[in-house]
């Protein structure tokens, strides 16, 4: 999806998302548990939105958070709630020195792409974080159904037709896609998280929840 779009989708309401998920939640507080100096740390959202989990890691204690979005109407909001250290750049190029956080959330942004582009993504992460340092991302499963609406490009990568992110490129995982993404990190673990619409038991909004060390 082009960034005008992309800037079209934050001006709805419903993209304004205030709170963190929960699963994220758990990750960074086993990061800070095995950490030493909490305020040592550097961090990184990396399709930040609205700005949600800038929030949560500065509420941990994180010494230094930056976050970034394709979309300077995303950036505009976390600007609203008095974020700072806020970047506008897209993921395959991002203006970090090699080595440069500890942390990394990629929370919902990965799977807006080819599965090609997606490699470069995770590549380009991979080289901001620090040795040990660890990247928390969601990619769309391949059970999800939700998104796959619109036009079947093949290879489970859809331009999705759904209403507010129409004409997205979207792209779907199964699990040794999983594994072979993630196979330049030392090491990394995944899960899968899945619920229904309300109201709609059809559709299925289906993630892949990864955790992986440089």
């Amino acid at each position: 999806m082009k960034k005008n779009d992309w800037n079209s989708h934050y001006n709805e309401k419903k993209s304004i998302l205030s709170y963190p998920d929960e699963n994220l939640v758990r990750l960074i507080a086993g990061k800070i548990n095995q950490s030493g100096s909490i305020k040592d740390l550097t961090a990184i959202d990396i399709g930040c939105g609205s700005g949600r989990h800038i929030s949560l890691l500065k509420e941990c204690g994180i010494g230094m958070v930056y976050g970034s979005d394709y979309s300077m109407n995303a950036l505009k909001l976390c600007r609203n709630i008095n974020l700072k250290n806020i970047i506008n750049c897209e993921n395959k190029r991002m203006p970090f020195k090699n080595d440069t956080f500890d942390i990394a959330v990629a929370w919902g942004c990965l799977h807006y792409s080819t599965k090609d582009e997606t490699q470069v993504m995770l590549d380009e992460i991979r080289r901001i974080i620090k040795k040990d340092g660890e990247l928390f991302a969601t990619l769309r499963r391949d059970n999800d159904t939700y998104l796959k609406t619109g036009t079947d490009l093949g290879n489970n990568t859809w331009k999705t037709g759904l209403d507010d992110i129409s004409g997205s490129i979207v792209s779907f995982f199964n699990e040794s896609e999983i594994n072979k993404l993630f196979s330049s990190f030392s090491n990394f673990s995944y899960g899968w998280i899945e619920r229904t619409i309300v109201g709609n038991t059809g559709k299925i909004i289906s993630h892949w929840v990864i955790s992986a060390k440089k």
